[in-house]
C-alpha cells in the first residue's frame, strides 16, 4: 500500500470540484432508465456507503424499491436478480466479487446494469459494456489510485450518485469536524445516524473496522432505545459516542444525547447541508476525522500491516450455485420469469409449445421479416445515431436472399431518413415501413410517405384537445399530434413520472373507446384502435404468400408496442417476451439483447433447396439451459 491517508485526505478539494463537474450523461440515462424498477445497488468494503447512498436515492428521489447489497448477498439471493437493475461501485472494478456478481447479472438479464469505476477500462466495464442494457462510467479520478482505505474515488463516485440523480447541490469545500479529544483512551465507538446520515455510518462501520482503529456499533436514533445502548453501559469506560446530525435528524438527536450520561463522551459530525448534500458533507468530515484518529493512535491507516491470510481472503473467488435445479431451455425460463411462475405444469405447457415453435419455424419457408426499429435495429439509447453498419449489412444480407423486410415504427420521418442513410438508393423499393405504428405505410423510396398533410382524425384532435388543457401533463411532457397518433415524450426533468398511468386514466375518464395507450422505451404513443403494426405484416404477406413472414421486436410483454407484431405465430422477441406460449419466443443465448439479437436472427436465415429457412442451432447456444 503505497499511499498515507494524510496525501490522500489533501486532495478532496481537487476531487469534489472534478466530480462536480465531470460529464455524467450516460449515469444520467441509467437513472432515467431505472427510475419506475426496483433496484439492487451493490458494493463492497469501501464502497458499501456507496451503494447505500444510491439505494437511498433511488427510493426518496426516484421512489423506486430499493436495497443495497454485497457482491455475495446479490449472487447468494436468486430473486434479487428478477426484474431489477443493478447499480455496481467499485473503484478499481476488478476484485472478483464484484465481477462474479456483475456476470451473474448479465446472466439473468437484469432490466438494466449500471456501473461507476474511477478507473478506466476495468473487467467490470467490460462486462457491462458488453450488455444491451449496460452503462458505465470509468472516467479516471486526477488523484489516481486510492491507498488502502476507499478516500477520493468514494468521495467522487457520491458526487456523481448524487448528480445522476438530479439533487446535488455543490459544495465549496469538504467540511472539516471540530476535533474533540474527549474519546481518547476508549476503544470503542457507537455511531448514531438516521436518514441521510446512515450511508456515513456504514462507511465509519467499514473504515474504523478496515484499519482496526475503533471497534464500532452502528444505530439510528430510535434503534439505539431498543437493547442497543446496554453495550455502552456495561463497556462504560471504554466506549464513546459518534453522532451524524443534519437538519432532519437535529431535533430527535439532541433529545437523545441529552438522556446519555453526562460523562460519556460525545463527538459530533454536524451538517447544514440538506438531502443528498448532507450524506457528502458528512463524509467529507469523516474522511478527516479518521485522520484525527489515527495520528492520536499514531497509526497510518494508508499503510496498515496487512497479514498474508488477509491477502489470500482477498483474492479467494466467490463461490455462486444458484443454477436451477429443474433444467429448462432459457427460452423457457424467460418465459416463466414473465408469468412469474414455477407451477410444473406451466413449465410441462411451455416446453411443449417451445418444442412445437421451434419445429414450425425451423421448417417454415421465409418470405419476409418485419422488424421493429427502436430496440430491435438501433439501441434505444442510441435511437437518433446513424444505423450501424452491422445491422445494414445484415439487412442488405436478407435482401439479397431474396426476401422482402418490413419496418415496423411509433416514429415517421426521422426513421425514413435514418434508414435512407444506410442503405443503397436501389433498394429502397423493396423495404416497407409502417410509420407511426403502422398509420402510414409505403415504401422507403415512397417521399410522400409518412404524409403529415392528412387531417387529423376526429379522435385524435379530441384527445389531444384534452391532453393540451391538463395543466399537470403540459409541465412533465411534451405533445405531438400526428394525423393517426399522439406522441407523449417526458420531459427529461421528470423521467420519473409515471405518464403512462396518468395517459391511461385521461383516456379512461374522456370516454375515447376508440384509442389505446402504447408504451416504447423512450415515449407514450395514443394510437387509434385500428391502428397496427399489423398493417405491415398484412401488406407483406400478400406480397409473399404462400411463404411465411418473420416478426421480430424488442417490447413483446403488454404494454409494449411490440405486443400485437410479435402475437404472429412466427415471431421472435430480441429482448421482453410476452407470456403467450405460442409466440413471441426469445432464443438468443444470455445477456445477447437488442440490435445484438436482430444481428443473430437475421444471419441465422440460410438458403434451404431454393428456399429460404432459418436455423436455430445457429442462434441458441448448446448450453441454453438454466
Amino acid at each position: 500500500m503505497g499511499k498515507s491517508y494524510a496525501s490522500e485526505i489533501k486532495t478532496l478539494s481537487d476531487t469534489l470540484t472534478w466530480a462536480s463537474s465531470l460529464p455524467i450523461d450516460v449515469m444520467q440515462r441509467f437513472v432515467n432508465e431505472t427510475c419506475r424498477a426496483s433496484l439492487v445497488a451493490v458494493g463492497s468494503g469501501g464502497s458499501s456507503a456507496a451503494a447505500h447512498f444510491a439505494a437511498l436515492l433511488h427510493r426518496r428521489v426516484a421512489r423506486g424499491m430499493s436495497r443495497h447489497a454485497t457482491p455475495l448477498e446479490l449472487l447468494l439471493d436468486e430473486a434479487a436478480l428478477h426484474a431489477r437493475s443493478v447499480l455496481f461501485l467499485s473503484a478499481s472494478g476488478k476484485n472478483k466479487d464484484v465481477l462474479a456478481a456483475a456476470r451473474a447479472a448479465v446472466a439473468a438479464e437484469v432490466p438494466s446494469i449500471g456501473a461507476i469505476c474511477t478507473q478506466k477500462g476495468s473487467p467490470l466495464a467490460s462486462a457491462v459494456c458488453a450488455f444491451s442494457r449496460g452503462y458505465v462510467l470509468d472516467d479516471p479520478i486526477p488523484s489516481g489510485k486510492d491507498g488502502y482505505l476507499a478516500t477520493n474515488s468514494l468521495l467522487a463516485t457520491m458526487v456523481i450518485i448524487a448528480r445522476a440523480y438530479g439533487c446535488f447541490d455543490p459544495l465549496t469545500e469538504p467540511q472539516r469536524p471540530l476535533i474533540d479529544d474527549s474519546w481518547k483512551g476508549r476503544d470503542s465507538v457507537v455511531v448514531l445516524h438516521a436518514g441521510w446520515s446512515s450511508p456515513i455510518a456504514t462507511d465509519l462501520e467499514s473504515r474504523l473496522h478496515e484499519s482496526a482503529l475503533l471497534h464500532v456499533q452502528i444505530s439510528d436514533y430510535r434503534n439505539f432505545g431498543h437493547g442497543r445502548h446496554l453495550w455502552l453501559a456495561q463497556r462504560y469506560s471504554s466506549t464513546f459516542v459518534l453522532t451524524l446530525i443534519t437538519p432532519e435528524t437535529q431535533a430527535l438527536a439532541m433529545k437523545t444525547l441529552r438522556l446519555l450520561p453526562k460523562d460519556v463522551p460525545v463527538v459530533r459530525l454536524i451538517t447544514k447541508q440538506k438531502g443528498p448534500s448532507a450524506t457528502i458533507d458528512l463524509l467529507a468530515q469523516a474522511l478527516h476525522w479518521t485522520l484525527k484518529v489515527a495520528e492520536r493512535l499514531g497509526t497510518d491507516p494508508g499503510k496498515p500491516t496487512v497479514p498474508d491470510f488477509g491477502r489470500r481472503l482477498f483474492h479467494l473467488a466467490p463461490s455462486h450455485s444458484f443454477k436451477s435445479k429443474i433444467n429448462v431451455p432459457l427460452a423457457v425460463d424467460r418465459k416463466l420469469r414473465r408469468l412469474n411462475s414455477t407451477s410444473d405444469a406451466v413449465r410441462s405447457i411451455y416446453i411443449s409449445e417451445y418444442e412445437s415453435f421451434r419445429k414450425e419455424l425451423a421448417e417454415a419457408d421465409i418470405g419476409a421479416v418485419v422488424l421493429d426499429y427502436d430496440g430491435t435495429l438501433v439501441h434505444q439509447s442510441e435511437r437518433f445515431d446513424p444505423v450501424s453498419s452491422a445491422t445494414a449489412d445484415v439487412l442488405l444480407r436478407v435482401l439479397k436472399l431474396g426476401l422482402s423486410i418490413g419496418i415496423a415504427t411509433g416514429r415517421g420521418r426521422s426513421v425514413r431518413q435514418a434508414l435512407r442513410d444506410a442503405l443503397p438508393s436501389n433498394i429502397w423499393k423493396k423495404v416497407y415501413v409502417g410509420y407511426y405504428n403502422g398509420a402510414d405505410v409505403g415504401t422507403l423510396a415512397d417521399d410522400t410517405k409518412p404524409d403529415k398533410t392528412r387531417p387529423a382524425a376526429a379522435t385524435m384532435i379530441a384527445i389531444e384537445k384534452i391532453l393540451t388543457e391538463d395543466k399537470l401533463l403540459a409541465s412533465l411532457a411534451t405533445i405531438e399530434l400526428r394525423p393517426s397518433q399522439i406522441t407523449v415524450t417526458p420531459n427529461d426533468a421528470e423521467p420519473r413520472v409515471d405518464l403512462h398511468q396518468h395517459l391511461m386514466d385521461m383516456v379512461l375518464v374522456a370516454g375515447v373507446p376508440s384509442a389505446r395507450v402504447l408504451c416504447s422505451a423512450h415515449s407514450i404513443d395514443i394510437i387509434e384502435t385500428e391502428t397496427s403494426k399489423m398493417a405491415v405484416v398484412q401488406q407483406l404477406a400478400e406480397l409473399v404468400s404462400p411463404r411465411m413472414l418473420l416478426c421480430i421486436g424488442d417490447r413483446g410483454g403488454w404494454p409494449g408496442n411490440d405486443f400485437e407484431l410479435l402475437r404472429h405465430r412466427f415471431s421472435l422477441s430480441v429482448d421482453e417476451v410476452s407470456s403467450a406460449p405460442s409466440s413471441c419466443w426469445n432464443l438468443t443465448p444470455r445477456g445477447c439483447l437488442g440490435p445484438s439479437a436482430t444481428i443473430r436472427y437475421l444471419t441465422a436465415l440460410q438458403p434451404h433447396s431454393g428456399a429460404v429457412r432459418i436455423n436455430l442451432d445457429a442462434i441458441e447456444d448448446s448450453g441454453n439451459s438454466v
